[in-house]
């Protein structure tokens, strides 16, 4: 049986990375980093997803204006954006991204 729903896990997951993504990007150098170094620290902190699924949390955290894509050759560049950073830092909340906690791990 296929089905197009996703599981629970994967769910809650999605909402974990997207708040990873942009507290990274938050602490980053000019708030950039490109998908290889995020695919990196996502792993890292047993957040692991593809290429495909961390260019589904990029969409979804660009349409909410949480983020800027850009293109450098072959490597998607994320860069956050002012109504990220207060995403990232819990001033604010968007669809789709857990809010972090005070003593939030990522």
């Amino acid at each position: 049986m296929t089905s197009n729903n996703v599981a629970p896990i994967e769910a809650i997951k999605e909402t974990h990375r997207a708040l990873a993504v942009l507290r990274a990007l938050e602490r980053a150098p000019c708030y950039r980093l490109n998908e290889l170094v995020l695919l990196d620290l996502l792993r890292v902190i047993a957040l692991a997803a593809t290429r495909d699924e961390l260019n589904s949390t990029a969409r979804s955290l660009e349409t909410f204006g949480l983020v800027r894509l850009g293109q450098y050759d072959d490597n998607r560049v994320f860069e956050l954006t002012e109504h990220g950073q207060d995403v990232a830092l819990g001033r604010a909340t968007a669809e789709g991204v857990l809010r972090p906690g005070p003593d939030c791990p990522y």
